[in-house]
């Protein structure tokens, strides 16, 4: 029988789900409910000591996710079947573990990131939906989808998100970013904004959804939307839109190889930007 100090140490990745009305962000704080501190409990309670739990980015106070990405390193003690299940049998409802893999010791659910996508949903019709309450935004004025659409092509690509980056407190090295895929799915009163990129500036898709909704209602042109975008003022652009419509749904990672490569360069914690995200 394996001893304890016998397992071999492994990167464990974690995907997680989550309804975020309940706690404050992914982040542990103090005296505060969070999703890291929930998981990072019932760690503690299967290896018999504290593991500290890296996510691929801490989503706000409110948001959800689908597919949020966390990693730890540690022997590897349990099958991923046995730890998948052990994991939600403690875990409280509104936070499910989807899916367990076993990777490379170095792996990071950071460092490690290729690209994430995002969804903001919202629900256009004239009631609201009493069973989508803290799901969705509910906006009961009818939405230019044509405008919309038209002021959404201008951020695909790389650019600079300055004007949609709300003020993070602390310096960041650079606020350019590449939207590889921004859409906007409507249906039925379901209207979805769907972005994927290689890097979220802090609330940076709840300020997009803000200026589309506000270029949807008539109340900003498609002109003026860009004009506030190049000028990289946050200043100048509309409000954010709530935190309760948005969704993390996918963490892309680089491949193996790639991985294995970036861990022997990487750079101390200390010199990255802190991850903005929403």
């Amino acid at each position: 029988m394996k001893t304890k100090a016998s397992f071999p140490v492994a990167g464990h990745r974690l995907t997680v789900s989550y309804a975020g009305t309940t706690f404050f962000g992914w982040q542990r704080q103090a005296g505060h409910p969070s999703i890291q501190e929930e998981i990072e409990k019932v760690l503690t309670r299967i290896w018999g000591q504290h593991l500290t739990l890296e996510g691929s980015g801490r989503t706000d106070t409110g948001v959800h996710a689908v597919g949020q990405v966390a990693s730890f390193t540690a022997p590897r003690k349990l099958s991923a079947p046995v730890l998948l299940r052990a994991l939600n049998d403690h875990l409280p409802m509104p936070i499910r573990v989807t899916q367990v893999d076993f990777l490379e010791p170095t792996f990071h659910a950071r460092f490690d990131v290729e690209a994430k996508t995002y969804e903001y949903r919202i629900h256009n019709a004239t009631f609201s939906d009493p069973f989508q309450i803290d799901r969705v935004w509910h906006i009961p004025i009818p939405l230019d989808l044509a405008k919309m659409e038209a002021a959404a092509a201008l951020l695909r690509g790389k650019h600079d998100f300055a004007a949609m980056a709300s003020n993070a407190g602390y310096a960041r090295t650079t606020t350019v970013r590449t939207v590889s895929a921004l859409d906007l799915r409507k249906r039925g009163a379901s209207l979805t904004v769907r972005i994927t990129a290689d890097g979220f500036l802090y609330h940076m898709v709840r300020n997009i959804v803000g200026a589309l909704v506000k270029v949807g209602k008539g109340k900003l042109s498609v002109e003026e939307f860009r004009t506030v975008f190049e000028s990289g003022k946050r200043t100048l652009a509309p409000a954010s839109a709530p935190a309760f419509g948005l969704y993390l749904m996918k963490v892309a990672y680089y491949p193996r190889a790639v991985r294995l490569v970036r861990a022997k360069n990487r750079r101390p914690p200390q010199a990255f930007d802190e991850t903005d995200d929403e």
